[in-house]
């Protein structure tokens, strides 16, 4: 899969994929269940009409540009490192990411279609129901084909719902934060999984582990079991989670003698896959 980063600048002199292209719109945080059926909506597209598949999203969600806060709620599901595996094993063959700024949120539907649709040789849009763009994140995606002259077909892709309740990445956001992991990877259909680096520091024995985002979200504060890679030693042991202030300021601490032959160095990578 080809990763392409473009903001307006780079965009302006960056020309179409010489192949035609059907393009599935979206945030993808998270790249649940409901992604998923919008993306392989589109690959099914692209497979009929020999196209290739691309995905677009954005490196930034809009509250985190319009709210600078570091006590603002919203967190993410997935870091942009995280999103971009997520969406390879779609199968996907280019991946758009978007510089999200002030400006790029200003730019008119119009706009945005001739420059981030048309301007890369999309032919078929595919986006969620809720899909909107545009300045003031009103326009949706039923209104895409005629802003864009006929030059592009849009399909929606309805709302994917468990327990009569939409599947959207808010639902697991809150999910994952009230501890309930179980729920929120059955609506993922992945695990739910965050990084962060093991530091030398101990306190009551247990090392401390900071998060390589202070943005994403984790569960509330307690005690949860979880597989946790450290360099290259793996194993499945409890994790505490620790939030103070306004929860704005979160630490994970695990046991690291648990772990065999680790380097001795200052920090080491970590990964944990959240099980209960």
């Amino acid at each position: 899969m080809k990763v392409v980063y473009l903001n307006q600048h780079s965009q302006s002199n960056m020309s179409s994929s010489p192949t035609p292209i059907v393009l599935a719109l979206g945030f993808f945080d998270g790249v649940h269940k409901g992604h998923q059926k919008v993306i392989a909506t589109a690959r099914k597209i692209a497979s009929q009409k020999c196209y290739q598949l691309a995905v677009m999203t954005f490196n930034r969600h809009a509250s985190r540009v319009f709210n600078h806060s570091q006590t603002a709620s919203f967190r993410y599901l997935t870091t942009l490192k995280q999103k971009i595996e997520l969406v390879r094993a779609t199968h996907a063959d280019i991946l758009y990411v978007i510089d999200f700024t002030k400006q790029f949120a200003a730019l008119s539907p119009k706009h945005f279609v001739d420059q981030y649709v048309i301007g890369l040789n999309a032919k078929v849009v595919v986006a969620g129901f809720d899909y909107t763009f545009g300045r003031g994140g009103t326009t949706t995606i039923d209104s895409l084909a005629k802003i864009s002259g006929g030059k592009v077909k849009t399909v929606t892709v309805n709302e994917l719902a468990s327990d009569q309740l939409k599947i959207s990445s808010t639902r697991i956001r809150h999910l994952v934060r009230d501890g309930n992991i179980q729920e929120a990877t059955r609506l993922l259909g992945h695990p739910y999984e965050t990084t962060g680096k093991l530091i030398h520091a101990q306190t009551n024995g247990l090392s401390i582990v900071n998060p390589s985002s202070r943005l994403q979200q984790l569960p509330e504060s307690g005690r949860y079991l979880c597989e946790v890679r450290v360099a290259d030693s793996i194993a499945k042991v409890p994790v505490n989670v620790v939030h103070s202030g306004n929860g704005d300021q979160s630490v994970i601490y695990l046991n690291r003698k648990r772990f065999d032959h680790l380097p001795h160095v200052n920090s080491l990578p970590v990964w944990i896959r959240w099980v209960n």
